[in-house]
């Protein structure tokens, strides 16, 4: 083909990303009926020609002062700038020559959708001329541009009728008596449940508590727990590898002493528990990652997938800190876990899940008399506040005074709940086996 060919093909490809038909009758609609500026959901920057955002700008701006957009008052307004589009005839011809009111929402869309095929086809050849180190980085940064994308699709839903969210609702409260999940995903403790109100889908909750404390064990209590409750359980570490998980989900199963199970010193009446634990745990529907390292793109994508199998999903991750945002971030690591909580906000959203993080405390927690965490001590904490709908801080006041009378316990501060109370529930810890027990049974 020729470099005439060539250039044809060129053009054809380039055309498919914007219609300027379109935009012209969107914004001839609006010239005859100016109520309809209140009902567009675009901005400037979705029109593809210069003029057409240089127009819908002042129409904006119109809109802003309450006055009636029409020919007149338009031309007025953008004043000398109106020679900039073609001139008064030019405005004259969109209100006389294009306008299809009935059609306004459809174009709108294709105006969208023409602005989401543009800006992802810019971001696919920025990628090109930026080309990552290596391919792990190259799919991070597609999956993310893939979800960026996605997630501007899906916020164009827009209103249903209160009827139609009444029948769901009904529906959903007949789904969960019968299936005995009324009020969310169980928590390890029943003081915990009264006071957070369970787990509930959508909803993304962090755990944090100082190292050795006993984050992971109390995630593993939970995963059973959720578990032995109907639940699928999708359980991320990227700090530990899963024979050491197993280790533990074993020893707090069985009640054997977390050392024997590790050492595989265990006497005959602990072989019998092992036996009898191993096939209570074979049974639940749990699934373990330990790949180290991964990006919050390949969790997301791990969980679309696993959702679309389990839809009784609940998600636990250790922990977050260690989470990779999957591309560069000009504002340094705290960006980056902003980031990456907004991320878990949004998949425990799209995948009708809890999801369950833990994170590190800083060190400024060792510097207070009372050593108890606060929302301040979140490391590299971002936007995790604000993102999270439940924080729950894990405290051992014997980790750092011995003569304390609460040995053996540990204190859950839930310092933040959006839909229920804030206050602290105690547990007990029997750390030889890493099991959490509520204070009542511990015996």
């Amino acid at each position: 083909m020729d470099a005439t060919g060539d250039s044809q093909g060129q053009g054809e490809i380039e055309m498919s990303y914007y219609s300027i038909e379109t935009e012209q009758a969107l914004l001839g609609s609006i010239l005859i009926e100016p109520d309809l500026i209140y009902e567009s959901v675009l901005n400037p920057e979705h029109f593809y020609q210069e003029e057409h955002r240089l127009i819908y700008e002042n129409m904006l701006q119109m809109k802003g002062k309450q006055e009636k957009i029409e020919v007149v008052s338009l031309v007025a307004r953008m004043g000398a700038a109106v020679q900039d589009i073609g001139g008064v005839q030019y405005l004259v011809n969109l209100s006389s020559t294009f306008p299809m009111v009935e059609q306004f929402a459809k174009h709108e869309q294709i105006v969208k959708e023409k602005f989401l095929m543009r800006t992802g086809m810019t971001s696919i050849k920025q990628l090109y001329n930026d080309m990552p180190d290596n391919p792990r980085e190259l799919a991070a940064e597609l999956m993310s541009l893939s979800e960026s994308i996605g997630d501007e699709v899906r916020t164009e839903g827009g209103f249903r009728h209160i009827k139609d969210g009444l029948m769901d609702h009904f529906d959903q409260l007949e789904r969960k008596k019968e299936h005995g999940l009324a009020s969310g995903a169980k928590t390890v403790g029943k003081a915990l449940d009264k006071l957070t109100g369970r787990w509930k889908k959508q909803t993304l909750n962090i755990i944090a508590a100082r190292p050795s404390v006993g984050k992971t064990a109390f995630m593993l209590n939970n995963a059973t727990e959720a578990g032995k409750d109907g639940m699928t359980v999708a359980i991320f570490s990227l700090e530990q590898p899963e024979v050491q998980l197993l280790d533990r989900m074993i020893a707090a199963e069985c009640r054997i002493d977390g050392e024997n199970v590790r050492d595989a010193k265990l006497t005959d009446d602990e072989w019998s528990k092992y036996t009898m634990g191993l096939s209570s745990l074979a049974e639940l529907e749990i699934y373990i990652d330990d790949k180290p390292g991964r990006t919050i793109q390949e969790i997301r994508a791990a969980v679309r997938k696993l959702k679309k199998k389990h839809p009784e999903l609940i998600v636990f991750i250790d922990y977050l800190q260690l989470i990779h945002g999957g591309k560069k971030f000009a504002g340094g690591r705290n960006e980056e876990v902003g980031y990456i909580s907004n991320s878990l906000k949004q998949m425990a959203r799209e995948n009708d899940c809890p999801v369950i993080a833990l994170a590190q405390l800083s060190r400024g927690v060792e510097q207070r008399q009372d050593k108890r965490p606060m929302m301040s001590d979140l490391r590299e904490s971002g936007n995790i506040e604000q993102d999270a709908d439940t924080i729950t801080f894990l405290y051992r006041d014997d980790y750092y005074n011995q003569e304390t009378e609460k040995k053996n316990i540990i204190e859950c501060i839930v310092a933040k709940n959006r839909e229920g109370s804030v206050g602290t529930a105690e547990m007990a810890n029997l750390r030889q086996y890493g099991k959490f027990l509520d204070l009542e049974v511990r015996h």
